[in-house]
């Protein structure tokens, strides 16, 4: 049988995923998983704009980028509520792309 080149990416997640390697171990909605989680801030995620608006408004919002396997997980629904260490989280935008869920959450600075 021949692999295809989303048969050696979907191997590769097991690299990358590992605690090992780039991964650590979280909670996400209540299941420990190995995932991928970096600090974000608005900038990175769309650009400027919309963090001048939230302290102009004094709002001041945390990011999360999570990256998770999709064999271990699911896509949430954008604007549902996701809890990721024991911090609820509102998902700011959730999608599969080959085999890794991105899943950006917010949550409100305290």
């Amino acid at each position: 049988m021949n692999k295809t080149f989303k048969d050696f990416i979907l191997e590769d997640l097991d690299v990358f995923f590992n605690v090992d390697e780039m991964a650590d171990e979280h909670e996400l909605g209540g299941q420990k998983l190995d995932l991928i989680v970096l600090d974000s801030s608005l900038e990175d995620l769309i650009g400027f704009g919309r963090d001048q608006l939230d302290a102009a408004q004094e709002v001041f919002k945390v990011y999360k980028t999570v990256y998770a396997k999709s064999s271990d997980f699911y896509v949430p629904k954008v604007d549902s509520e996701l809890n990721l260490d024991g911090q609820d989280y509102y998902v700011e935008e959730a999608k599969d792309q080959n085999g890794v869920i991105k899943i950006i959450l917010s949550a409100h600075e305290s």
